[in-house]
């Protein structure tokens, strides 16, 4: 992933090497770089949580660090954005996320068999009627597993 050249106005160089949608999406790479010991900032990131249709305008949430860690965080953040990617010890804490796969693929689906399946915890229609009557988007909870082969609803 290249990283974008920025410079701060205090006169250390900082580098954007990701941008977000949201602080939401950022947080836990912010939080993965930061156990890695490499010291980083967000921009963008309060202006976007007051207004979220803010963040395509403006860019979106940018992730910076210091010019001297974005080798290391080039290779960190290619294992972390690409669960696909192949790497050394970085790889080995993925094992958690192998096994909530592993526990999801067992859940079928009644009426066809299919593994092709997610968890429905909100009514989607219903939350986008209210976020549309109130101006507030009230949570109704479906909690309810989905065939996407199928469109069958089970629990």
């Amino acid at each position: 992933m290249p990283a974008a050249l920025n410079a701060d106005t205090s006169g250390e160089e900082l580098i954007t090497v990701a941008n977000f949608s949201h602080p939401t999406e950022a947080d836990p790479v912010v939080a993965w770089l930061e156990s890695e010991g490499i010291e980083c900032f967000l921009t963008n990131e309060h202006t976007i949580t007051m207004n979220w249709l803010w963040s395509n305008a403006i860019g979106g949430v940018g992730v910076r660090v210091k010019a001297a860690d974005v080798e290391r965080v080039n290779e960190i953040l290619q294992v972390v954005l690409n669960p696909d990617a192949i790497g050394t010890e970085l790889t080995a804490t993925n094992s958690e996320v192998d096994q909530e796969s592993d526990n999801d693929s067992e859940i079928r689906c009644p009426q066809c068999g299919s593994e092709n399946v997610y968890y429905e915890k909100f009514s989607r229609r219903l939350v986008f009627a209210s976020w549309a009557l109130l101006s507030v988007p009230l949570p109704f909870f479906k909690k309810k597993w989905k065939c996407l082969e199928c469109e069958h609803l089970f629990r």
